[in-house]
């Protein structure tokens, strides 16, 4: 007895699907799965692009290429451990090291100074440097292992020192050379030389990049620490130009604007950070000290409790260090809600704030109750 002509239909159906399916996947080469993913990963689509040399690979097991750029997509998605894994593959692969070599082993080192594997780190920047002396790369990367292991900031100074005199038309390579001398200025008797060294070179990137926000964002970094925060904010302002949707940006020219006595222009500012991302707590509690030192009590107290919300929700998920700062400043938070509801003629609230500001272990809270709530 034949089949129902419903069900053969059905049955031929799922063979010819089948058949495509084979036909979809089995008709490229290793190389040109491999071409589809590079194309992906030029475009930054990772995923796709692993997608694709995982099927150049069950082609060719042995492609090294594939495995190469399979491990700078997980590279680049933070997926260490798998980058490791591939770029091991390929140097345990090798019965010779070449200068090619290198840049295995550079970049195994980078996925391993993440995973904070910084032994193992140093023994593959050691390789690449001995195979490939003068890859400016390979020295970028090692002064950020340096910065990141060494408590002298000199030592990664004199690592992009040497990328910049093999190769001094990066661009970047100014700009981590800048971020360092911030670093080895913050406790040094010589930083003024050392901030105007700084500046120096984050113009350099900068003239070289005149759009590149993270740049500007350095030399913002750079300017506040001279003591120049008008420049710090021609910069954000340049930084806003460039990208009207920088909530950071709003933030810290706000911050400048309030520690200048701009107090409108500043809540237009953190308002503006506010209205991008309203969970950001510090933009609360900025304009409330704005519109408090402004007279505009209600607004201040409105702010204070939104910063006391949302700095509670982190509380509740902190532990430790970060546990107890966050106490500290939703115990300063607590006092001004309270000064601000005293100021609103509602004692009772504010007795309450100063109460918390107490339990939270501050002394002020105290005082403030002796003061304002007869205790």
């Amino acid at each position: 007895m034949g089949l129902p002509t419903y069900q053969m239909k059905f049955f031929l159906n799922c063979i010819f699907l089948c058949l495509c399916t084979n036909l979809l996947y089995g008709q490229f080469s290793a190389r040109e799965y491999f071409k589809f993913g590079k194309n992906k990963f030029d475009e930054g689509k990772y995923y796709e692009a692993i997608d694709f040399l995982d099927k150049a690979l069950y082609e060719d097991p042995n492609y090294e290429n594939a495995l190469y750029l399979r491990g700078q997509s997980f590279l680049s998605l933070k997926q260490y451990k798998l980058a490791i894994n591939d770029f091991s593959r390929i140097i345990e692969k090798r019965s010779n090291y070449d200068m090619y070599t290198a840049d295995y082993f550079l970049n195994r080192a980078v996925a391993r100074m993440e995973l904070q594997e910084y032994d193992l780190a140093e023994k593959d920047f050691s390789m690449a440097l001995k195979l490939h002396p003068s890859d400016s790369k390979i020295y970028s990367e090692y002064s950020r292992y340096k910065y990141l292991t060494y408590y002298d900031k000199n030592e990664a100074i004199r690592e992009i020192n040497k990328a910049i005199q093999l190769n001094p038309g990066i661009s970047d390579y100014y700009i981590q050379r800048a971020e360092y001398k911030l670093a080895l200025a913050k406790f040094n008797p010589r930083s003024t030389e050392i901030y105007e060294s700084a500046l120096r070179d984050a113009s350099k990137a900068i003239d070289m990049e005149p759009d590149n926000v993270d740049y500007l964002m350095v030399r913002t970094m750079v300017n506040k620490e001279r003591g120049e925060q008008m420049l710090a904010v021609t910069d954000y302002n340049r930084m806003i130009e460039l990208n009207p949707n920088s909530v950071e940006a709003y933030t810290e020219r706000g911050i400048i604007k309030m520690q200048n006595d701009l107090y409108k222009s500043a809540i237009q500012d953190f308002s503006k950070s506010i209205e991008l991302n309203e969970h950001i707590e510090p933009n609360y509690r900025y304009r409330a000290l704005c519109r408090h030192n402004s007279l505009d009590f209600s607004g201040a107290y409105e702010d204070y409790s939104r910063s006391i919300k949302l700095l509670q929700e982190q509380l509740n998920l902190s532990e430790g260090e970060e546990k107890d700062r966050i106490k500290r400043i939703l115990a300063d938070t607590y006092l001004k809600r309270g000064v601000a509801a005293t100021s609103l003629g509602n004692s009772m609230n504010a007795c309450a704030d100063f109460k918390m500001a107490y339990d939270l272990g501050s002394n002020l809270g105290l005082n403030y109750l002796r003061k304002y709530c007869g205790i």
